[in-house]
């Protein structure tokens, strides 16, 4: 039989079995008031999950009020009867539960959301394969712009060489001793000479 299905006494059932030690009535009191209370806490429990199923609220529900329950029962046998009693047992049990149902609520949500924010296999693999094309495309890149440094004159390659280091074509045009639409003009007839011999070789 499951938790949910019992009343407060399984869940006091430790402290209800030293109750002459640390005071019958207190613990009593718990119990039946505890007993009295659950119905309500169902029904918050209920209102506060429609997304859920009534298995699923009353689960959530049952163990935030175990935990409620066995923390003021801890409280009640290490103080005794020593300190100021609860004045109003249902409205600080209630409180309780309603605190830390909320808290239960919030780490849920929390926990929901990292996951919706998680990639699905196939979304890491669509990925991958992104990554991996992209890869791909770089090294072949990487290749053409090699063989195409590799094929062209001395001029060119300066040139290119230049712009590559951040010089501006005015700059390269007046250490060639050229004007910089002659520079830009000799440099496009040589990509275009070295475009055309790929395509032929193709």
């Amino acid at each position: 039989m499951s938790s949910r299905e019992l009343g407060p006494e399984w869940v006091l059932s430790a402290f209800l079995a030293n109750a002459e030690a640390w005071g019958q009535d207190d613990v009593s009191e718990l119990a039946i008031v505890a007993r009295r209370l659950w119905p309500r806490v169902q029904a918050h429990a209920r209102k506060e999950l429609t997304n859920k199923t009534s298995d699923d609220a009353m689960a959530l529900a049952t163990d935030v009020w175990e935990s409620v329950l066995r923390s003021v029962a801890k409280t009640m046998r290490r103080s005794n009867g020593k300190s100021r009693p609860i004045l109003n047992l249902e409205a600080y049990l209630f409180g309780a539960f309603h605190h830390r149902f909320n808290r239960a609520l919030r780490r849920e949500r929390r926990r929901r959301e990292t996951v919706e924010y998680l990639p699905l296999g196939r979304d890491l693999e669509r990925l991958r394969q992104a990554h991996d094309l992209k890869s791909v495309a770089d090294l072949d890149r990487s290749i053409q712009v090699k063989q195409t440094i590799e094929n062209m004159d001395n001029w060119t390659r300066t040139v290119w060489m230049a712009r590559q280091a951040g010089y501006s074509w005015k700059e390269i045009a007046e250490y060639l001793r050229l004007t910089e639409p002659q520079a830009k003009l000799r440099f496009r007839y040589a990509l275009g000479r070295l475009r055309a011999r790929f395509g032929s070789a193709a």
